[in-house]
């Protein structure tokens, strides 16, 4: 059960570490534009909380795989920031490809720390 937690830790610090270069590659393309770091990342908050909950959900993946403690918290804090961020733009009457791939990868990335947070550590 060790490997499957650790497992399920590193793909989670994958998949959110993927989610976060997309994060900070749209604000980049948005600041290139001419636009201030500002409104790319608070108007709307979408960006912010991309970048802040797959960073947590990365260090937490990662904390799980090393075998260090609160490494499932972390993570669940950031899966759920994320979780929030779809429903937020879900919930907002956003065309449904713009939130479509957060819905499907919010529930991977439950999965994944659900997985590490029900298994034990040692």
């Amino acid at each position: 059960m060790i490997v499957v937690r650790r497992a399920a830790g590193l793909l989670l610090a994958l998949i959110a570490g993927w989610l976060l270069w997309g994060g900070i590659h749209t604000v980049n393309l948005i600041v290139s534009r001419g636009s201030p770091l500002s409104d790319a990342l608070f108007q709307p908050p979408t960006s912010i909380m991309r970048i802040v909950g797959t960073s947590l959900a990365m260090i937490g993946g990662l904390l799980a795989f090393l075998r260090v403690p609160f490494g499932a918290i972390l993570g669940i804090i950031g899966v759920a920031v994320f979780v929030l961020l779809a429903a937020i733009m879900a919930l907002s009457g956003a065309e449904s490809v713009l939130w479509m791939d957060e819905v499907v990868f919010s529930g991977i990335l439950i999965v994944l720390v659900g997985t590490v947070l029900v298994l034990p550590r040692d």
